[in-house]
């Protein structure tokens, strides 16, 4: 949250975790956010912060004119996943797709529901905004002879978490100030990551970030909670798409400032921040590219983002347990369907296979895997990309963790306070030497004062 004199973060010990200042430039500089470490969220039944009403229509789905749904999408071909479905296949992996909510689809036969923080007694398994059904069918679909889709891992579980939807609002608007609904946004985000870090998921995926002001004071410190614990204490690894300038409030941040070799990620520049991807130690945050790996405006950029994946050609599974659909729209008007939260779907499929083929290895290893592998940008890493686009296959092969890229800037987090010293008694003790030795030398005790001399 910031304030007139820095920016508050979380900082934790093992038991209390409390809000501090810590100061910051001038402007909109933003210090790099820290977890909380050891501390347990509360988790209660999903639902809801205040009543909710459905005051929109659902979107509706379709496949666009001349589309070739007979062969692999573009994205399934530019990332090579039948080499790496030969590989793994994501099996005894539980994926929790934090999202719009997923349709049953004969395809997802490993879907469950998880809940639903958005209409009251709802288990996660409504997808009004044809969202979160794309995002799961991307990530776990079974094959069908009829097409030429698969999902990334479709051995994989996967549990439907709805904790947003365009179509619903709250019965008693908030009113006009955004940070009173981001901060409600904020807290339903940290509620679903620890519910679902509890249901058992090994991967967790937040495609549909929270675009948050870096002026606004929106407290992040619940969200930082659920994502340490979801990360340190259930061993969760955590992606988040970077989001969309086309979406609210996600105003483009500046690139890197090439004048600042001291802020290599220009963390001074930063305007917009993505929750929880900016959580950047805990979170693997993905840009998206075209089907053929060239750069796209609209991705969000930020120092917090690690990698890119495919973003456009998309196609999936739609709601309402039908076919593939390519599109979404209102009324006659369908759109493409792209954008970051598909590349992070794509990121976090590949991250159920790694799971699945190294079950002892960390979430930090596993992101080391991707990082590592990833083809990088012509200048080593930058904002839009990251380390740059994932190579499954490659991540999938290393016989043991490599060591993640050198500029990532993981050494710039803030510090978890240290436990107070015991009092040093050492000056104390020094004052009494001299001062006996001057009474020593004093008196003229000479063979006391070789004796001190040795």
């Amino acid at each position: 949250m910031r304030t007139g004199h820095g920016l508050r973060v979380a900082v934790c010990t093992t038991a209390a975790c409390a809000l501090v200042t810590v100061a910051t430039a001038p402007a909109l500089a933003v210090n790099p956010p820290q977890v909380v470490v050891g501390v347990i969220p509360p988790d209660g039944a999903p639902g809801p912060e205040q009543p909710t009403k459905q005051d929109k229509g659902c979107l509706v789905t379709g496949v666009l004119p001349d589309s070739d749904l007979q062969q692999a999408p573009p994205p399934e071909r530019m990332l090579n996943l039948a080499q790496a479905r030969a590989l793994s296949r994501g099996a005894g992996v539980t994926v929790a797709v934090i999202d719009t909510g997923v349709g049953p689809n004969p395809r997802l036969p490993n879907l469950v529901g998880g809940g639903d923080y958005v209409a009251a007694g709802g288990d996660g398994l409504s997808d009004c905004d044809a969202h979160g059904t794309l995002v799961a069918g991307i990530i776990g679909a079974g094959t069908d002879p009829s097409d030429g889709f698969s999902g990334v891992a479709p051995d994989a579980a996967l549990i439907s978490i709805r904790y947003r939807s365009g179509a619903f609002s709250l019965e008693q608007p908030s009113g006009s100030d955004p940070a009173q609904q981001l901060s409600m946004d904020i807290r339903t985000l940290a509620r679903a990551v620890t519910h679902a870090a509890n249901l058992g998921a090994q991967v967790i995926t937040v495609s549909l970030p929270v675009c948050v002001g870096a002026a606004l004071p929106v407290d992040q410190s619940v969200l930082a909670a659920a994502l340490g614990y979801a990360s340190r204490l259930r061993g969760a690894l955590i992606v988040a798409g970077a989001g969309n300038t086309g979406s609210s409030g996600c105003e483009q941040n500046p690139d890197i400032d090439p004048s600042r070799p001291t802020d290599r990620r220009n963390w001074m520049g930063v305007k917009t921040l993505s929750a929880p991807g900016w959580f950047y130690s805990d979170v693997l945050t993905v840009g998206f590219t075209t089907a053929t790996g060239s750069a796209v405006p609209d991705t969000l950029t930020g120092p917090w983002v690690a990698v890119a994946a495919p973003g456009t050609g998309i196609e999936s599974l739609g709601p309402g347990g039908g076919g593939l659909i390519n599109a979404v729209g209102g009324g006659d008007k369908l759109v493409p369907v792209g954008g970051a939260s598909f590349a992070a779907a794509y990121v976090a499929g590949v991250a159920a296979l790694l799971r699945s083929r190294y079950p002892s290895e960390s979430p930090t290893e596993i992101v080391a895997r991707l990082e590592a592998s990833a083809h990088a940008p012509a200048r080593g890493i930058d904002n839009t990309v990251g380390t740059g686009i994932i190579d499954p296959v490659a991540a999938l092969s290393y016989r043991t963790p490599p060591q993640p890229p050198a500029g990532l800037n993981r050494g710039e987090l803030l510090s978890l306070p240290t436990p107070p010293r015991p009092p040093d008694r050492r000056p104390l003790a020094v004052s009494a030497a001299v001062a006996l030795a001057a009474l020593v030398v004093g008196l003229g005790v000479g063979r006391w004062q070789r004796r001190w001399a040795r």
